[in-house]
């Protein structure tokens, strides 16, 4: 009895051993942590998790609130600093409610009433990554948040989170295609869009019945993005939509920077081409009641030549040349335009280059055009004044972007200058912009958004190496 008791445990063991280590159940576990991978980039977890200069998901990086400066946390597997002792429990209850292993609740710069509506599945592939695939990082994220009273009542989330936290598991709806429902969850849930394109209240909540609308992100404006009927993206072909999101940039339509850019060199660029025709196909079902403000050209351009000598070169070169007759003293020194206050001159010194002079940009557009872009044609001027502050720095799936910054180069009046003179004289719109603005845009400027935040020869997602993998 004994014996055979013994027996079929030690067959049992044995099972069970070979199984562990079987192909099968190796694969399987491979296939878990490039699901959990892959969902840490459609959340774009590193982005935030990673101060500049910093280890990956150690933290440290300070989020601009209206509140204050939220500093994130370390998100490795670290037991003396980050989530390695976390349980997968504990680590649900964080992404999707808010809530700290130790008790604790955070504030919604973590995007939790996003994540909230993550499926279990989902939630096992992230957790499994990050606490097996993620190199530890034992030091403490330095800065720590500290917003003013009565702000600084963490417990105060908890009323928070009755008003506001819908804790409802994504479902697919009656009538959704499969490619629509996975568009939403992907646009609504896991890559939290309407983070930054859905206005917020007093409360810091999104704004009900107004999704995707746009709103304001610091200095930078996260604008409508409804691909439907009246919708600002509604003269967008599906495979200029999915050449934005994975590439940063649409011959003709618009170029990704400041957070947007961060957003697509961190997360955007790496979804698969059905993800991205998921959102695309989502955001098609998103209609709007007007048209939208600015004015919308629908033709694209199929082929550009650098012409020094088209007429809208020529009237840029006029230009330029009565400003600089009016007053020649500040052209004196051709190495210094920082006395220039003509739009056309500023632009022939600091734009044409790459530009074109009449503003068309090249052929391949990896300079792009002003004459039919988005940001210049916008209703509102911020972005194209954040863009000349910041620049473009940014990778897509095609190349790296780069853009330089001005914020050290142009004064606000000479930025409204320039942004007068694009916005009328290249594009034909107008702009009610003042030097005011300019200089109030101008506190949001940083050098530390996250999209410069990776080290340089960073690894991708900070994986550890295959052998180390297998080692452990």
């Amino acid at each position: 009895m004994h014996r055979s008791l013994h027996h079929a445990m030690t067959s049992g063991i044995t099972l069970a051993v070979v199984l562990l280590f079987s192909p099968a159940v190796k694969a399987n576990g491979q296939a878990l942590i490039q699901r959990g991978a892959y969902l840490a980039r459609a959340a774009d977890c590193v982005a935030c998790h990673t101060r500049p200069g910093g280890a990956e998901f150690a933290g440290g990086y300070g989020i601009k609130s209206p509140l204050g400066v939220i500093y994130s946390s370390n998100i490795t597997p670290s037991q003396a600093h980050g989530i390695g002792g976390w349980s997968e429990a504990a680590f649900a209850a964080a992404v999707r409610e808010g809530k700290s292993a130790d008790g604790h609740r955070l504030y919604p710069a973590m995007p939790y009433d996003s994540y909230a509506g993550m499926t279990d599945d989902d939630i096992h592939a992230l957790y499994v990554y990050v606490t097996t695939q993620i190199t530890p990082v034992d030091q403490a994220v330095g800065p720590v948040t500290a917003l003013h009273f009565p702000y600084n009542m963490r417990s105060l989330m908890r009323v928070w989170n009755w008003m506001y936290l819908d804790k409802g598991r994504f479902a697919p709806r009656p009538g959704e295609t499969p490619l629509q429902s996975r568009g939403r969850y992907l646009v609504e849930t896991v890559a939290h869009c309407g983070t930054c394109h859905t206005p917020r209240n007093f409360m810091m909540a999104t704004k009900s019945g107004h999704k995707l609308e746009g709103a304001s992100l610091g200095g930078w404006y996260a604008p409508d993005i409804a691909a439907g009927e009246n919708g600002p993206l509604a003269s967008w072909r599906d495979n200029e939509i999915m050449a934005y999101l994975r590439d940063g940039h649409a011959r003709d339509r618009g170029v990704a920077a400041g957070p947007m850019g961060e957003a697509v060199e961190h997360s955007l660029r790496y979804l698969s081409e059905p993800d991205l025709a998921a959102i695309t196909a989502f955001l098609r079902e998103q209609k709007r009641r007007v048209q939208p403000h600015h004015r919308v050209d629908t033709a694209v351009s199929v082929s550009r030549i650098y012409d020094v000598d088209s007429e809208q070169a020529r009237a840029t070169r006029d230009l330029a040349r009565q400003q600089r007759n009016a007053d020649p003293r500040p052209y004196a020194d051709r190495r210094n335009y920082r006395d220039i206050e003509g739009g056309a001159a500023l632009y022939m010194a600091a734009c044409a280059s790459c530009h074109q002079l009449d503003g068309s940009g090249t052929a391949d557009d990896f300079y792009p055009s002003l004459r039919k872009s988005g940001t210049v044609r916008a209703s509102r001027s911020s972005n194209l004044v954040m863009t000349i502050v910041a620049g473009v720095h940014r990778n897509g799936a095609d190349h790296k972007a780069f853009m330089p910054a001005f914020r050290h180069d142009l004064t606000d009046r000479q930025i409204l200058a320039l942004v007068q003179f694009v916005t009328h004289r290249l594009a034909g719109s107008e702009t009610t912009l003042t030097e005011a603005e300019i200089t109030k845009l101008r506190h949001f400027d940083t050098e530390d958004f996250p999209a410069q935040a990776l080290p340089a020869g960073s690894a991708s997602l900070n994986m550890k190496s295959e052998k180390q993998t297998q080692t452990q």
